[in-house]
């Protein structure tokens, strides 16, 4: 086995986390085309994995273009206690410092509420929301948790005129979601064919540019085969690491923990009747949005 691609249930002997695991340990790269948890960032447990899909927590990037775009200066981060919910603001914290100089039109966070997953009521948190001076919520959180924020915010009226909702993908897809919310969907990203194409492509251009410059020694076997790392293996997953192509899915490479970079979002304004309405685009490092009704 020289590559793998692995989109699977989440959990379970054929999950792509425990396909990563063995492959890593022989050093055979392996492509995601549906995994999109902070944890495959961690190089140091998915040594040889990368992924067509960026992970959730890049969706930091988008709330910072959206807040740039709308002239917002002051927000709270509302984020679960888990990994991904903890990347979200650690993303949004160093690329807020990072790519926005303008301290006058920087975002700042005026104040984090974390919270632990599976939540019975929000109340409590939302009171204390209720005395800060911001009125932008940026939420990351589970379509099960997001449904009992939504459902506890509009009891104490937070989810009327003047309160501005932006939220990832999980938390749009509660079945509650307040009319006027701003959401995200990633372009293409239940499109498992083309995801599958682009991965094939991106192993195909490695593999003719490793042949060309080296030779790539026998792949393991089997299981049995684990006396020494299959070095063409970690090589491999560095010519992986280095493909920049446009692929059915858009624009395809990665950064330097594997992750997908230059991805597209549809950007969704919830209205009446819980419909979403498209209202613009993030492209790459743009965002162009549409006029959003008040």
């Amino acid at each position: 086995v020289y590559a793998v691609v692995v989109s699977h249930e989440p959990t379970g002997d054929l999950s792509p986390a425990a396909v990563s695991y063995t492959s890593g340990f022989y050093q055979i790269p392996v492509i995601g085309i549906s995994s999109r948890e902070a944890a495959f960032s961690d190089k140091n447990i998915h040594v040889s994995f990368l992924r067509t899909v960026p992970p959730y927590y890049h969706q930091a990037d988008v709330w910072l273009e959206i807040l740039s775009h709308f002239g917002y200066t002051k927000v709270i981060i509302i984020h679960s206690s888990d990994t991904d919910g903890r990347a979200v603001l650690g993303r949004f914290q160093t690329t807020s410092q990072t790519n926005y100089d303008d301290i006058d039109v920087r975002a700042t966070v005026e104040s984090i509420v974390e919270f632990e997953p599976k939540l019975d009521s929000f109340s409590a948190y939302l009171m204390d929301m209720k005395t800060a001076q911001s009125r932008v919520y940026l939420l990351y959180a589970s379509q099960e948790d997001a449904y009992v924020i939504f459902r506890d915010a509009a009891i104490h009226n937070m989810t009327e005129y003047g309160h501005i909702w932006i939220v990832t993908e999980q938390a749009l897809s509660a079945n509650n979601t307040p009319t006027g919310i701003i959401g995200l969907k990633l372009n293409n990203a239940e499109n498992e064919t083309d995801h599958i194409r682009d991965a094939i492509y991106i192993l195909a251009s490695a593999i003719k540019e490793m042949t060309v410059n080296e030779t790539i020694t026998e792949a393991p076997k089997d299981c049995d085969d684990s006396g020494a790392i299959w070095e063409s293996g970690k090589r491999l997953f560095g010519y992986l690491k280095t493909r920049n192509i446009r692929g059915e899915t858009g624009q395809v490479a990665f950064d330097d923990n594997g992750d997908r970079m230059y991805a597209e979002y549809d950007v969704i304004n919830v209205h009446e009747n819980h419909s979403f309405v498209k209202v613009g685009s993030f492209h790459y490092d743009s965002v162009s949005i549409f006029e959003i009704p008040q």
